[in-house]
């Protein structure tokens, strides 16, 4: 009976994070002369100076994603403040609800509803986290299976940037 119900509450959390997302990121797929603009995740990685920087991830169809090992809700209240830190593990982190923010050594990245983070900033000098929203930040951590820390940018070309 347990496990039944822990299936339930687990389908509605993500049923919630796929509609959350999806309300947001059709207002952000269109810019200002009518073009598509791409879906991205930012990833937070540690690079060779020992801080964290943002790059960002095109999401595409088909492409390959990490192999994940659980899943777990975390809310974090209005006004909760996390200060500098590496990440706890590799995940992705995605936002369901609230105002976060997540600083690096490239600036503020702001984290709204529908945002989706990956976390690969294992050492080094790390982050800050804040719910800057005047809700609880509804966030669904998916747990990667390797746990081995990538340094530097995937994509050493692609353009990094704080901002969504």
């Amino acid at each position: 009976m347990k496990s039944t119900m822990r299936g339930l509450a687990a389908g509605a959390v993500i049923g919630s994070c796929v509609m959350a997302w999806s309300s947001n990121a059709g207002r952000d797929l269109v810019g200002a002369q009518g073009m598509h603009k791409p879906v991205v995740m930012k990833r937070i990685y540690t690079g060779t100076d020992g801080l964290s920087h943002v790059e960002d991830i095109p999401l595409e169809r088909n492409m390959p994603m990490e192999k994940v090992t659980g899943v777990r809700v975390n809310v974090s209240p209005p006004g909760s403040f996390n200060d500098w830190h590496p990440g706890g593990g590799r995940r992705y982190i995605i936002n369901v609800t609230g105002g976060g923010q997540l600083e690096t050594a490239d600036g503020i990245l702001d984290l709204p509803a529908g945002s989706i983070e990956y976390i690969d900033d294992l050492t080094g000098k790390g982050h800050i986290t804040r719910n800057v929203g005047k809700e609880p930040r509804v966030s669904i951590w998916l747990e990667f299976v390797d746990q081995k820390q990538r340094i530097g940018p995937l994509n050493p070309k692609a353009a990094t940037s704080p901002h969504p």
